[in-house]
């Protein structure tokens, strides 16, 4: 495997300050994989996921939880004890260093952070756990003199420094000591040469720089660690340390904690790095004098081996290969890339993401696939590999126990088929789907999710197989269960636990469907005319459903709510959906009556567009607005945009409702150019749905053409969610918006999951400050500093910003003294319908009034 393929190491940061966090994360990124936290009990909970972070730097000084309380929570807690904290701090006094020391921190690092020893100090905790972890296999105790104290070489001219260090050292350590360079090579090469070398840099005739460089080209000077004890602090001559082989750096005057904290880490680490050479040395000379043995056992071993080496090629594949595959060897030499074409179609993306090339392969573990031989037969093989190591540690490639159980393959096959499927439709059956609704219970308990029980009966089975015949009945359970397959892709559990009742678990996705919908679909599915023997059958169905884990967290009490909402289903009569709850059947009601409303309200034109000004913060003058869906129905009155939009986007008609908005706001755009009136920008809200999977290019040039708008006259605001949820096709759609001349947003940000290299490829115009953050920034420090944030990013980037939701005269003076550009708001005005929003802009005048030391802020008013 290549290095780019193998995975970076994890590193935890944790800092109340954002500036603090962007500086680290830049000088660590290129090289680790970083997640952050900004608070201690954030950092806790980061902690104890998996995969859990290699090292976590830690600030001292944040609110709430401050970092000694989370090193403590962390070293007494087994899931995290073992995870090596840096300290990354401005404090330094001495008792702060020691406390954390005393608690267990691996090390400090002071602010501001000095690059080059960050990441010397991370390399060292990183090479000290792996050696750790190396050293778990062997027993190191029995090879330890833990009698034997380690010896330090302390090297100084000054006498006053060597005395302080050997006072406070001679008790743990056995001290030698050298009062020059010349001196100190002598010792190293000395019968007894020290564990550890204490070096001062400004000494006269051979410097602490020229000692260390000569130190190293020694045998036994090279495996010796080697520490910097100086007054020195500049960034070059550290850097220049570390150059010549110094494994760390120590600034006089000097913390003795620190210094002994320095002392275990490096003394640790050498002891292991010897072991386990040690080790290494001694398992390679018995592998030399075996290599004979292993060479024949390979040769004539039934099993297809083989050694593949680091840049893809094969060193070694056994004869058996020919026996299993029907290729020679030679054939898999001279062709590194014949394995992949030999792999069957169906097992090529198994064995890409687990094979030796695709960077998850297991030690060890089994990877069960298809070959196809060369005369075109199929053979089912077992491939196990593990990594190939020189004596340096270094890795050679893999080797790799083929091994054909094509015989065993099929008896198992059958063997499961008969005792987890129902044989008449394939799908799983009660024994089966038991293993999935307790599988289904352990990953929702873990992940703290939802999931629903579906058990469907067929409404007039019996009367098929009494005037039609069991064989009749056979088919049409077939093709119920074919059809329950169709209308449910990417569902596995879909089980026939006995005559005509089905079983299915669907997860509860936030982004999918709710299950009411997707049951009464079914149910209608269910309920159209089967062709049996040339004539139609209509037969209908109904269902019970309970959800995890509110009606139950066992698989007992699911089944038997199901089971009862599936009675009281059955004896309202035929086609009818129930709920465990009462209120979640009334609620499915509902939804599904408010689903046929909406439709109709779309077919009718019961919706309409408000519309919200947008008014910049330097001039007062109206920059654009936004348009929003309203629903004002008959009956029901005001139906809040935050019941029907997501209620649209789950039942399919979220495309056809923005497409509406679309060429209707175009509309009114052209109806206020014609009047003198148009905003620079008019804003349209995109779904998800419309971006990935709808035709919105097609339908933006259409309504610009129909209306005779220009591009830049319309504004898309578009949420971080909506670009992640297919980020390929989000790109390209709005690479092509752009290109149009179409204005970009980003809506709600800050609220996704985004990266800021995703940002600076998307290239939009503008940021829009999510109103969670603004509505409480005047009380709330840590609102305040993300609204700050994102400003300084947007314009950074060279982007415009606006917040939304601003409705006091104090939060438009804070976004006014922090830059933003643009807000919207209930200050200026709520969404109004377009008769309004006219008279709106014709009589709107701006008036600016002074404001305190920050700056000038605009204040609004409109002719009422």
């Amino acid at each position: 495997m290549n290095e780019s393929a193998q995975e970076r190491p994890r590193i935890l940061i944790v800092d109340d300050v954002h500036e603090n966090l962007h500086v680290l994360m830049n000088i660590l990124r290129d090289e680790y994989a970083i997640s952050a936290a900004t608070s201690g009990e954030k950092a806790l909970l980061l902690a104890r996921r998996q995969p859990a972070p290699q090292i976590i730097l830690l600030d001292v000084k944040m609110p709430g939880m401050d970092g000694y309380s989370v090193l403590s929570h962390l070293k007494s807690s087994p899931e995290t004890e073992n995870i090596p904290v840096i300290f990354v701090t401005a404090l330094a006094d001495v008792t702060d260093e020691a406390r954390g020391l005393k608690l267990g921190v691996a090390d400090y690092i002071t602010k501001p952070v000095n690059p080059e020893l960050l990441k010397l100090r991370l390399r060292t905790q990183l090479e000290l756990q792996r050696y750790r972890h190396e050293s778990l296999r062997f027993n190191i105790v029995e090879h330890c003199d833990s009698a034997q104290p380690p010896t330090l070489l302390v090297v100084d001219d000054i006498p006053e420094n060597i005395h302080e260090l050997l006072e406070a050292l001679k008790d743990d350590y056995r001290i030698m000591v050298a009062n020059s360079g010349i001196k100190a090579l002598k010792l190293i090469d000395g019968e007894t040469p020290p564990d550890l070398v204490l070096l001062d840099v400004v000494m006269p005739e051979m410097d602490g720089y020229e000692t260390c460089q000569r130190i190293k080209m020694t045998t036994i000077g090279n495996r010796t660690p080697v520490i910097f004890v100086t007054v020195a602090d500049a960034t070059q001559e550290k850097v220049k340390g570390f150059s010549v082989g110094a494994a760390d750096y120590i600034t006089k005057p000097f913390d003795i904690d620190e210094v002994r904290a320095r002392l275990r880490t490096h003394l640790e680490l050498s002891r292991l790095r010897r072991f386990l050479e040690e080790q290494v040395a001694q398992r390679t000379a018995l592998l030399e004098q075996s290599e004979e043995k292993y060479r024949i056992l390979a040769e004539y071993s039934p099993n297809w081996e083989y050694w593949l080496a680091q840049d893809g090629s094969f060193r070694y594949v056994s004869p058996a290969c020919e026996t299993v595959s029907g290729y020679a060897p030679a054939e898999f030499f001279s062709d590194a890339r014949l394995m992949e074409r030999v792999i069957h179609a169906d097992d090529l993306n198994a064995w890409i993401t687990y094979g030796p090339g695709g960077g998850h392969v297991e030690v060890d573990v089994p990877l069960i696939l298809r070959i196809c031989r060369k005369d075109g037969g199929e053979r089912w093989v077992e491939h196990v590999a593990r990594p190939v190591f020189n004596d340096a540690g270094e890795m050679l490639g893999l080797r790799g126990s083929y091994c054909d159980i094509t015989q065993r393959r099929h008896a198992e096959q059958k063997l499961d088929f008969y005792t987890h499927r129902d044989p008449l439709t394939g799908l799983p059956n009660r024994a089966l789907f038991s293993e999935m609704l307790d599988q289904a219970i352990r990953q929702a308990e873990y992940t703290q999710s939802e999931f629903a029980l579906l058990i469907i009966d067929l409404d007039n089975f019996k009367t098929i197989n009494e005037s039609l015949g069991h064989g009749a009945g056979d088919r049409l359970l077939i093709e119920v269960a074919n059809q329950l397959r169709t209308l449910l892709p990417g569902v596995e559990a879909v089980a026939r636990i006995g005559g005509d009742e089905f079983n299915i678990i669907i997860a509860c996705d936030a982004n999918a469907p709710g299950i009411d919908l997707i049951a009464h679909h079914l149910l209608d599915a269910l309920g159209q005319a089967h062709q049996l023997d040339g004539q139609s059958v209509y037969i209908g169905a109904s269902a019970g459903v309970a959800l995890y884990p509110a009606d139950g967290v066992t698989a007992e009490a699911l089944q038997s709510n199901a089971d009862a909402a599936l009675h009281e289903a059955k004896m309202q009569g035929r086609g009818n959906l129930r709920f465990s709850s009462p209120g979640m059947t009334t609620r499915a009601k509902e939804r599904l009556s408010l689903e046929a409303d909406l439709r109709h309200a779309l077919s009718q034109g019961e919706l309409s567009l408000h519309y919200q000004p947008q008014i910049d913060l330097t001039s007062g003058q109206i920059i654009g607005v936004e348009a929003l869906a309203r629903w004002q129905h008959p009956t029901r009155g005001m139906v809040a945009p935050t019941t029907f939009i997501p209620l649209a986007e789950e039942c399919g008609l979220i495309v056809q409702l923005g497409n509406w908005v679309l060429k209707s706001v175009c509309r009114q755009i052209r109806l206020w150019i014609d009047a003198g009136l148009a905003p620079r920008q008019t804003a349209v809200n995109v779904s998800a749905d419309q971006l990935c999977r709808g035709d919105l290019l097609g339908v933006v040039c259409q309504a610009l053409s129909e209306s005779g708008v220009s591009p830049e006259q319309l504004e898309l605001e578009i949420t971080e969610s909506s670009v992640m949820a297919d980020r390929d096709r989000s790109f390209k759609v709005i690479a092509d918006l752009k290109a149009l001349g179409v204005r970009l947003s980003i809506d709600d940000f800050g609220t996704g999951y985004s990266s800021l290299a995703y940002l600076q490829q998307l290239e939009v115009h503008k940021l829009k400050i999510d109103i969670s953050f603004v509505r409480n920034m005047t009380k709330n420090s840590g609102n305040a500093s993300i609204v700050k944030a994102v400003i300084a990013l947007g314009h950074s980037l060279g982007l415009e910003v606006i917040a939304e939701g601003v409705e006091e005269v104090d939060q438009a003076r804070y976004l006014r003294s922090l830059g933003c550009d643009v807000m919207q708001g209930y200050l200026v005005s709520k969404p109004i319908p377009a008769e309004e929003i006219t008279h709106f802009l014709q009589s709107f005048v701006p008036q600016i009034t002074p404001i305190d030391d920050a700056g000038i802020c605009t204040r609004f008013l409109g002719d009422d």
